[in-house]
């Protein structure tokens, strides 16, 4: 862990708050800028501190002085960070994580990055498992495929190996050894089965290894041929032990017919899923006497903006106000749906009812605000500010 030191260190990111703790040009704390540290002098601002670049008093950016002091990317980028409208303590997260907290998948794969010929290995595997998790398979099936990746079948070989096994030969044509290239491509049993699964282009090249094969496959095909793919092989497994346990044989063409009406029901199972009719949800009044204030984000890409729209009722369903607002410098959909709740929770305080509910359909935001451990995330100010 100490020898990765340097490479972690890279990836703590300061949240802003006060910006007292902050300097601006040591700290890392512009998210997403290629240069995060920036290293030069400003002849302009009286302090090295990234408060100097915030208006104590509106508790904004100094729009003006960021767009004088900073090259037009980074000046962007920061105007674009939140500030709570309640001061608070500047603190570290975690860059690598959208919640901001530290994890090992997220080290793990940061380290994988800096070696670029395990990364490229890591990226292969990365987008087969994804490509797997992605069919319309049950998912004894999908980590059956995995464990055929890792070499994790009982195959006789492998019995053999740990001493579980006399004997390595193929128990269904007995020429070969039960490895996993013989089980699945060599076997003449299997090859009948592939013969008649004839869509399917199982050819093998000069000397290529069994999991080379296996993913070379499953990420050439299309979605449809590579859920008959991997359902077969999980036939052909089962037809095994079949063989061997129950001393029951079913030809390549009995194995190949099973995937075909096996993908069929499964696909045909998906389609009446698909046209299952969802119920409209409804707007819900609130108990009693209270008010039920609702609250929605929208976010436009292209030019970095959010509009927040609030409509608060009564148990009548009776309009009580209404409000919409425009937000310059909004990083993402969440920020703009953070926001609105921010401006929802403010709303319902100015109101001075204490029997209110707040409603929205971020339930990211939600989430968050209903955590009591402190937010690290891109929104924190917001969720800082409605706790």
């Amino acid at each position: 862990m100490w020898a990765t030191k340097a490479t972690l260190e890279k990836c703590v990111i300061w949240k802003v708050g006060t910006g007292q703790n902050i300097l601006i040009n040591e700290h890392a704390w512009i998210p997403d800028y290629d240069n995060i540290r920036l290293r030069s002098h400003f002849d302009n601002l009286h302090s090295d501190k990234v408060e100097a670049l915030i208006d104590s008093n509106s508790r904004e950016w100094n729009r003006e002085l960021v767009v004088d002091t900073f090259q037009a990317e980074a000046a962007d980028l920061i105007l674009r960070i939140p500030i709570a409208d309640e001061a608070h303590e500047d603190f570290m997260a975690w860059n690598e994580e959208p919640s901001g907290e530290y994890t090992v998948k997220s080290s793990y794969k940061l380290l994988q990055r800096s070696n670029p010929t395990a990364y490229a290995l890591q990226t292969v595997y990365k987008d087969f498992y994804k490509k797997i998790w992605l069919l319309n398979i049950p998912t004894k099936v999908k980590v059956f495929i995995w464990r055929v990746s890792w070499n994790y079948l009982a195959t006789l070989v492998n019995l053999m190996a740990r001493g579980l096994a006399t004997n390595s030969m193929c128990p269904r044509c007995g020429v070969g050894q039960e490895t996993m290239n013989h089980l699945f491509r060599d076997c003449p049993v299997s090859k009948e089965v592939w013969m008649f699964l004839s869509d399917l282009d199982v050819a093998v090249y000069p000397q290529e290894e069994f999991v080379d094969w296996l993913i070379r496959k499953v990420l050439f095909f299309s979605l449809t041929r590579c859920q008959i793919f991997c359902v077969a092989l999980w036939a052909i497994w089962g037809e095994r032990n079949s063989r061997i346990h129950e001393k029951k044989c079913r030809s390549g063409r009995e194995t190949a017919n099973f995937v075909i009406d096996y993908v069929k029901e499964m696909d045909g199972i998906k389609a009446k899923s698909q046209h299952t009719s969802s119920a409209v949800v409804k707007w819900q009044p609130p108990f009693g006497q209270g008010i039920k204030i609702n609250f929605d984000g929208a976010f436009d890409e292209r030019n970095k903006c959010a509009m927040s729209g609030i409509v608060a009722r009564d148990s009548s369903g009776r309009a009580l106000l209404s409000s919409t607002k425009i937000h310059g410098a909004v990083e993402s959909a969440f920020t703009a749906e953070a926001l609105a709740c921010r401006q929802a929770v403010q709303i319902a305080l100015a109101i001075e009812q204490t029997d209110f509910v707040i409603e929205g359909d971020s339930l990211t935001t939600i989430k968050k605000c209903k955590q009591r451990s402190q937010d690290k995330s891109r929104i924190s100010p917001f969720i800082h500010d409605i706790h």
